[in-house]
């Protein structure tokens, strides 16, 4: 299965919540994408079985078929897209990107104006470290941007938190993706 860059936009939309059901006009409205390429994709999807659907009221809700073990694997495209999309938006920020990378150990996250493309000049970078990570001051200092770490550990982590499910909701993955994917699945 190769998947055109529709498809991972589309895709996208269901790594905000493993869990989560989309009505495929709203996907549409949310990616300014024609409602019918949104279905046909959907649909198509659909037959893979990477979603399943289930209909409320007049309305058709997609979800991730979880029982699928070639889903995880899609979505693991669909973070890692996500991440490319990240590079070509913010070049001059790609080496930044890749020293807290290096740094990091275990799973590093992108969130807040970052991960949604709402960012300025004036914008902090926010990372969610799942482990430790070195020191990043020098970074700061030599890419004059503040940097926010939120650090915690697997065994703290509780996908129930607030705080969580908002990076859950809009996220990059710069690295440990599948461990990111498998906890949260």
């Amino acid at each position: 299965m190769i998947l055109n860059n529709k498809e991972l936009k589309i895709l996208a939309e269901f790594t905000n919540s493993y869990n989560s059901k989309h009505y495929g006009r709203a996907i549409a409205s949310k990616l300014k994408m024609n409602q019918k390429t949104v279905s046909n994709i959907l649909n198509s999807l659909e037959k893979q079985h990477i979603i399943k659907f289930k209909h409320e009221g007049k309305n058709k809700y997609y979800f991730l078929n979880k029982l699928n073990p070639a889903t995880k694997e899609v979505i693991k495209l669909a973070e890692i897209n996500k991440r490319i999309i990240l590079f070509e938006k913010h070049k001059k920020l790609n080496q930044l990107l890749l020293e807290i990378e290096d740094r990091a150990k275990g799973i590093a996250i992108i969130f807040g104006s970052y991960a949604n493309f709402t960012n300025n000049e004036k914008s902090d970078l926010d990372v969610f470290i799942m482990g430790s990570i070195s020191e990043l001051s020098d970074l700061e200092s030599m890419y004059h941007i503040k940097i926010n770490v939120v650090k915690s550990t697997k065994d703290k982590f509780n996908s129930n938190e607030l705080f969580l499910q908002e990076i859950m909701n809009n996220h990059i993955l710069l690295k440990g993706v599948e461990e990111f994917i498998s906890l949260t699945w």
